[in-house]
């Protein structure tokens, strides 16, 4: 099953996370972690898919992945995953506490979240293709930066869903 290994670590563990600007880094790590290792296991039963990303196209069946992937951690992040370990359901209780800290404006949780995913979301997204992407060309890479960019995800094209809209659908509609 997709989710039976995801990469929690760094969100989960003790003294990870000590201020803000740790959930950040802690998230976009674990991405990337996650989208290394799932990339290595897609080749072994993929055999022309690391063809077909040196020529800068990430396999189809890959990027949905990505995409389920880039979802599970906004669930997590805001608490919405269906889990039911304390340690994946902390890490949005934990993260609104450490954003409360300097919450002077006084915001809802809710906007707390929502102003933090719409800033960093698109870094996470990066992350995880730079973990993709670390071991082909710099043409090639910057190819599929630009071509997969969240920017260009996030685009309303004829029908096709878009990434946050896709990651903000309810878990149990993405299954």
């Amino acid at each position: 099953p997709r989710r039976q290994e995801l990469c929690v670590s760094g969100l989960t563990q003790e003294h990870k996370i000590t201020k803000i600007e740790d959930i950040r880094t802690q998230f976009i790590t674990c991405a990337a972690i996650e989208t290394y290792f799932a990339w290595l296991k897609y080749k072994e039963t993929n055999t022309e898919a690391d063809n077909e990303l040196q020529t800068g196209n990430i396999p189809e069946g890959f990027k949905r992945q990505m995409y389920y992937t880039f979802a599970d951690y906004r669930d997590i992040f805001f608490g919405t995953d269906i889990t039911s370990h304390a340690n994946i359901l902390d890490v949005s209780k934990n993260a609104k506490n450490k954003l409360n800290e300097k919450n002077d404006k006084k915001k809802s949780d809710k906007d707390l979240l929502d102003d933090w995913w719409n800033k960093h979301g698109k870094e996470i997204w990066e992350g995880m293709l730079c973990a993709l992407t670390h071991e082909i060309g710099t043409e090639k890479k910057s190819e599929i930066k630009t071509k997969y960019s969240y920017e260009e995800l996030n685009k309303k094209t004829n029908g096709i869903t878009s990434l946050e809209e896709f990651s903000s659908r309810p878990q149990f509609f993405r299954w």
